[in-house]
């Protein structure tokens, strides 16, 4: 696997992630450097002449992904655990003496260990952190109501979304990725956490078909506006009448095309969550 990476000023962050975008690339991190006024952009290439094509584009380095390096991305970093309203709590620590003193400390929450990986999804991304509060509030509700739940995540990286799902008591989860080393990351953070009970498969949302007759009660789908935009038709055939759908990775110039995408389907009035540049979308299907 290579690395490319760049250094650039944040005025230009934009510019980056819209040709980011455009070259439908996922594998790409993003990182804001000390003073704030940089940003380092890394994209992992499993192709050498992929990652040859970016520098010659965009400039920056080049460089091979030692087997080290990819020990040190897996690695516990002292990153505080978060807090996911009074029900869960996310930590990067793989280490089981770790994660019992976290279970001491938070009794009564479930602990979501998932380390840093080649995949996105770790609970501290605006949009990921968001998913999480929706998905907690969604649970107590059909707790409430004393109703059974099935939820599907669409583009599940890391797989964060699914865990926390089936923590929080959805008796049916489903999920997906096209990227087969986000499955294999998903997968071990399923093991990790003991939740094996959950249906995950590599797909591209492009060529994905809902199964007829199946319909979910919660989709979840943080991934990017022209992904959502070009399948939001078929998503909501999927979602089960009164179910809700929770839409995040979006960039905020890029808010009103999905909006207007939604318009076409029957999901209408959507509750609007935006921290920074990113906006994430509460969806219920009439």
């Amino acid at each position: 696997m290579f690395v490319w990476s760049k250094v650039s000023p944040v005025s230009k962050q934009s510019i980056l992630e819209e040709r980011f975008l455009g070259l439908a690339q996922t594998n790409a991190v993003i990182t804001e450097l000390p003073g704030k006024k940089r940003f380092r952009i890394e994209v992992y290439c499993k192709d050498k002449n992929d990652a040859q094509k970016l520098l010659n584009e965009f400039g920056g380095q080049l460089s091979k992904l030692k087997i080290k390096d990819w020990a040190k991305l897996n690695s516990s970093s002292e990153r505080p655990p978060i807090k996911i309203r009074d029900r869960l709590i996310i930590t990067d620590s793989n280490k089981k003496s770790e994660i019992n003193k976290i279970c001491k400390k938070f009794e009564g929450r479930g602990v979501i260990s998932i380390p840093a990986a080649l995949a996105f999804g770790t609970g501290d991304h605006e949009t990921t952190s968001t998913c999480l509060r929706l998905l907690v509030d969604l649970a107590k509700e059909h707790k409430k109501n004393n109703k059974e739940w099935s939820l599907c995540d669409i583009g599940t990286g890391t797989g964060i979304l699914a865990i926390a799902a089936k923590m929080l008591g959805s008796k049916i989860v489903e999920c997906f990725d096209f990227d087969s080393t986000a499955i294999n990351v998903a997968k071990l953070n399923m093991l990790r956490n003991q939740t094996t009970d959950i249906y995950i498969y590599e797909a591209d949302l492009f060529e994905w078909k809902p199964k007829k007759k199946k319909y979910w009660d919660i989709i979840t789908a943080n991934i990017f506006a022209n992904v959502l935009n070009a399948n939001l038709s078929k998503i909501s055939t999927a979602l089960a009448p009164g179910g809700n759908l929770i839409l995040s990775g979006i960039l905020r110039e890029h808010e009103n095309s999905v909006i207007k995408s939604a318009q076409k389907t029957p999901l209408t009035n959507p509750v609007i969550y935006r921290k920074g540049k990113w906006v994430s979308m509460h969806y219920r299907k009439d």
